[in-house]
């Protein structure tokens, strides 16, 4: 029996890729492979798993914020969390979101935004540091980081590729980015690298693999 934890991540992965507005809580038991008495349990009803979903969102950015200070020992970490950041949300979740719950909403999207203004400045003080490429604006990075995982996604969701041909991308995009980004790249071949990385192919399978043609 899936605990309560393990019910908030799998709704997050069917509500970013399907929604949540044309499901009834049956439904949404049917899909997260339990009885509508088990959800009933940990639920009482959509609103309650929409804030939960919206909660582990606002959590990992608690858990996982950007360091005041850029150094050699936060710079990979820091980068991939901002990725697994990026990947964590779709256009669908978001407007239906919006549509519904609009304090949601905002709690949402102001902790996104408030987490990559500081991303932004973590970003300039790793230029001035020697730690990342200074020949573009840090808020090029940002924008660059972004359209490559979103992008990615987008054609995925869309069917313009595979999930199969969307994990060689993303694991193609993870490691050129990070070349082209730092300065360093001795660190690019790290066993804590690896693994992260392969903690973000885990949850774009967890989702991605949901969407239905």
């Amino acid at each position: 029996m899936k605990s309560k934890d393990q019910l908030i991540i799998k709704f997050n992965h069917i509500i970013l890729i399907q929604g949540f507005t044309d499901f009834s809580m049956v439904e949404l038991a049917k899909k997260a492979g339990i009885s509508r008495a088990k959800l009933y349990l940990d639920f009482k009803n959509k609103t309650e798993i929409v804030t939960a979903v919206v909660q582990r969102h606002l959590l990992f950015i608690e858990k996982n914020p950007v360091p005041n200070l850029a150094t050699s020992d936060n710079l990979l970490v820091t980068i991939l969390n901002s990725l697994l950041l990026m990947g964590a949300t779709t256009e669908r979740f978001e407007q239906e979101l919006k549509l519904k719950y609009p304090q949601l909403y905002r709690q949402y999207t102001q902790a996104d935004q408030q987490y990559f203004a500081d991303l932004s400045v973590y970003y300039q003080q790793a230029q001035s540091k020697k730690l990342l490429n200074s020949t573009v604006s840090a808020e090029y990075l940002l924008f660059q980081n972004r359209l490559n995982v979103r992008g990615i996604l987008a054609a995925v969701q869309t069917g313009q590729i595979t999930l199969e041909q969307g994990e060689s991308y993303l694991r193609a995009g993870i490691s050129l980015q990070l070349q082209i980004m730092t300065v360093d790249s001795t660190q690019l071949v790290s066993g804590d690298l690896k693994e992260f990385e392969q903690r973000i192919i885990n949850e774009y399978y967890d989702t991605y693999s949901l969407i239905t043609r």
